[in-house]
C-alpha cells in the first residue's frame, strides 16, 4: 500500500474529495491530527531556539518535544492504517459465501476486519488527545511569538478527535447493545476531555495574545 505521506497535497486533497472511500473520516482526522500535532511541535522547538531564558526554565522542554514528535509519528501511521483497515473490510466484503465453510470464513473476516475498523478511530481520537495534552503543558512556557500556533494546534486536534469518534459511531452499527456499550463510553470519556481540554488551551492563548497585544 501507498503511504498518504508519499502524495503531494494537492493529490491527497483530491483523493478526499473524489469517489475514493480512502481517506476517509478517520484516515483524514488522523493526517488533520498530525498537524496539530506538528504545530504544537514547532512552537516548543521555536521556544527552545528564540527564548533561552524560558528552556532554561523548563529543562525538561526537550523531553516534551520529542514525546510530541513520537504523537506526530503515530498519527502519521495511524492514517495509512485506516487506509489498510478500511482495505481489509472491503476484502471481507466480497469474500464467497456459497457454502458454509465459505459463509463462516467471511464472518469471521468481518468480524476481524469490523474490530480494526472500530479500534483505528478510537486510537486516532486517543493519541489526539494526548497531544491536546502536551500542548496544555507546553503552552505556558511558550514564547509569545508562537502562542497562536499552540492554540491553532489544539483546533486542529479537537477537531480530530471529532471526525475519528465520528467514524466509529458509524462503525458500532453491528454491535448488540452489550458490545457496544464499553466503546461508546470510551467514546464519550475520550470527547468529554477533548472538548474540555482544547477550551481551556484555546482561552489560555487568547488570553496571552491579548495581553501581548494590550
Amino acid at each position: 500500500m501507498t503511504s498518504l505521506w508519499t502524495q503531494s497535497a494537492s493529490d491527497l486533497l483530491h483523493a478526499a474529495s473524489s469517489h475514493q472511500a480512502a481517506p476517509g473520516g478517520a484516515g483524514t482526522a488522523a493526517l488533520t491530527g498530525a498537524f496539530g500535532a506538528a504545530l504544537i511541535h514547532m512552537a516548543a522547538v521555536i521556544t527552545l531556539r528564540k527564548a533561552r531564558k524560558a528552556a532554561e526554565e523548563q529543562a525538561d522542554l526537550p523531553e516534551r518535544m520529542a514525546s510530541v514528535e513520537k504523537l506526530v509519528l503515530r498519527l502519521r501511521q495511524l492514517a495509512d492504517q485506516d487506509v489498510a483497515v478500511f482495505g481489509e473490510f472491503v476484502e471481507a466484503t466480497r469474500l464467497p459465501r456459497d457454502t458454509q465453510a465459505e459463509q463462516e470464513e467471511r464472518a469471521e473476516a468481518l468480524s476481524t476486519a469490523g474490530d480494526a475498523a472500530r479500534q483505528t478511530p478510537l486510537n486516532i481520537a486517543r493519541t489526539a488527545l494526548e497531544a491536546l495534552h502536551a500542548a496544555e503543558e507546553l503552552l505556558p512556557g511558550t514564547h509569545a511569538e508562537v502562542i497562536s500556533d499552540v492554540g491553532a494546534g489544539a483546533a486542529l486536534l479537537r477537531g480530530s478527535v471529532d471526525a475519528a469518534l465520528l467514524t466509529l459511531d458509524i462503525n458500532l452499527r453491528r454491535l448488540t447493545d452489550e458490545e457496544r456499550r464499553p466503546l461508546q463510553q470510551e467514546r464519550e470519556r475520550l470527547a468529554g476531555q477533548a472538548h474540555a481540554v482544547s477550551a481551556r488551551v484555546l482561552m489560555a492563548s487568547q488570553a496571552r495574545i491579548q495581553a501581548d497585544n494590550a
